[in-house]
């Protein structure tokens, strides 16, 4: 039986104020959905501060990137309160220098020069991926890749689907998220729509005219989730 890949985790700021922070994400997904897929998955920063063990051990007992924004260092300082000593640590306005200036904080704004920002992040953070995964012994015989890796967002996990607009989309961690908002006492309903759509957009970019979209699914996979029954909307 073939042997499963070790995984590396990243993690990446989740700040929203500069455009290094946008970048950061952005890069990070790429990695995630395109360079470099079977090799990483990612580790929310919001459930990882809320204390969410899964995350926490996983960036304990695997080798953990972190891509922050700027020297802050929001994602390295947290990760190593709680978890130990990151592997390697990236900051987004090191690697770009000036070319920052030229990008946007809202990927609603982006244009080219976001794009070739967001590229040179990803394929900086996949060479780090690259030599820690090299480092790595490969998981025991029989193992799936997602077993030998279970950070809690790392993805996309099999039941983190949604349908929205008549199309199949993954958000990465979903599962988790859901079960931290329950565990934070969000109770299922129409009143959860925000606070979940929120939650999801730290890692999931939506353009405005999907929230709406995204928002009704969200609201039903989570009372699905809680157990709870639709009720129909009545019409007239």
């Amino acid at each position: 039986m073939a042997e499963a890949i070790a995984k590396v985790g990243i993690i990446s700021c989740s700040g929203e104020e500069i455009p290094e922070g946008t970048i950061a994400r952005q890069a990070v997904r790429r990695v995630l959905e395109g360079l470099r897929p079977q090799q990483s998955v990612t580790i929310c920063l919001p459930l990882f501060l809320e204390g969410e063990e899964g995350e926490r051990r996983f960036a304990r007992q695997h080798p953990t990137i972190t891509v922050d924004g700027c020297s802050k260092l929001c994602a390295k300082q947290g990760t190593e309160k709680y978890s130990g000593r990151v592997s390697a640590s990236l900051v987004v306005s090191d690697i770009l220098g000036e070319r920052a200036k030229s990008c946007h904080r809202s990927i609603r704004c982006a244009d080219q020069a976001d794009e070739e920002a967001v590229w040179l992040v990803a394929e900086r953070v996949a060479v780090e991926v690259d030599a820690l995964a090299a480092l790595q012994p490969q998981a025991e015989s029989g193992q799936t890749p997602a077993a030998a890796a279970c950070g809690a967002c790392g993805g996309p996990p099999p039941n983190g689907k949604l349908i929205v607009g008549g199309k199949s989309v993954t958000i990465d961690g979903l599962p988790l998220i859901f079960a931290h908002l329950k565990n934070k006492g969000l109770q299922p309903g129409s009143g959860s729509a925000n606070t979940l759509l929120q939650t999801v957009k730290i890692y999931h970019a939506l353009e405005p005219d999907q929230e709406a979209g995204y928002q009704d699914a969200l609201v039903a996979a989570y009372q699905t989730y809680c157990g709870h029954t639709l009720q129909p909307r009545i019409q007239g």
